[in-house]
């Protein structure tokens, strides 16, 4: 298949570019600060790899976006600008081809670099004590759900880079999407929920120091707190909702139920899950369409 070949080269010009090299590095860097934090943090106590796996999603949350964003905004733009677009076409290849090796490429590409780091971390720590089979577990699901985050950023950018024609334009753009996707929503998403929801019941009683002399008996408190209840549940629902939308805000869950206890433990992260694996497809399938019948 002609797509493999054109992956073939495609990921040797990634993983050889100084771009590459240096957000690799960048990555690496954030592994072994979240490994040097869980050591300080764990001092005469017992060493896990949870700590290690909690420090670096809040840092690569940001780190990695970026990442994704970086190997895909000229992935496109560049062949245009450059002028090879048209001469690749010359040859016998089509342009699905190239869009699907261009993005088998950058998948490879991602996998090789979560690889590095992880591989990075879990040498780090394991100098200083033998992970439990759980914890190497743990590792696997958080490198698949890197990977699945790397990629969903990589997929944005991807279909900026088939949508426009100018590698500085595509920048712009997918640097406004990633700070409304990581800042903007996770921040706000609750007053978005609360808009959505409407106003919150009326107190009946004027303030909560009424609701204090009442007995948890009486119809009107129960009615009330009811209808709170109820208002809370339906922000809550909104928030999730919008919570999918944001790929760091899955991620983040995402790592806090295989590292955390208690109430992460029990979250449905099924949601999350999907989310990067529809919004990858969905973007790919868009600027795929775009790609094909655009005019060169």
């Amino acid at each position: 298949m002609r797509a493999l070949i054109v992956a073939k080269k495609e990921l040797a010009d990634i993983i050889t570019s100084r771009r590459f090299i240096a957000l690799l590095s960048a990555l690496v860097i954030f592994y072994l600060m979240s490994v040097l934090q869980t050591l300080s943090s764990t001092a005469g106590g017992r060493i896990s790899m949870a700590p290690a796996i909690g420090f670096f999603g809040g840092s690569v949350a940001f780190v990695g976006g970026i990442f994704g964003i970086a190997l895909g905004f000229d992935l496109i733009t560049r062949e245009k600008e450059s002028g090879t677009l048209r001469t690749l076409l010359t040859h016998p290849v089509f342009r699905d081809e190239i869009i699907i090796g261009k993005a088998i490429a950058a998948f490879f590409a991602i996998c090789i670099a979560v690889a590095i780091t992880s591989l990075f971390m879990l040498g780090a720590l394991a100098m200083r004590y033998t992970p439990s089979f759980d914890e190497i577990v743990n590792l696997g699901k958080m490198m698949l759900v890197t990977i699945a985050y790397l990629y969903t950023f990589f997929s944005i950018a991807f279909l900026i880079s088939a949508t426009v024609k100018s590698s500085s334009t595509a920048l712009t753009i997918a640097i406004g999407v990633f700070i409304v996707l990581a800042l903007f929503l996770p921040l706000f998403s609750n007053y978005i929920a609360q808009s959505i929801a409407g106003p919150q019941p009326e107190n009946p009683f004027g303030d909560f120091r009424g609701i204090g002399n009442l007995s948890t008996d009486d119809p009107r408190l129960r009615s009330y707190m009811e209808e709170m209840r109820s208002y809370r549940e339906k922000v809550q629902s909104i928030t999730s909702s919008l919570s999918i939308f944001s790929p760091v805000s899955s991620y983040t869950t995402i790592l806090s139920s295989l590292t955390a206890g208690g109430y992460f433990r029990t979250v449905d992260v099924t949601k999350n899950l999907l989310s990067f694996i529809i919004i990858p497809i969905v973007l790919f399938a868009i600027a795929y369409v775009r790609f094909t019948r655009e005019e060169l």
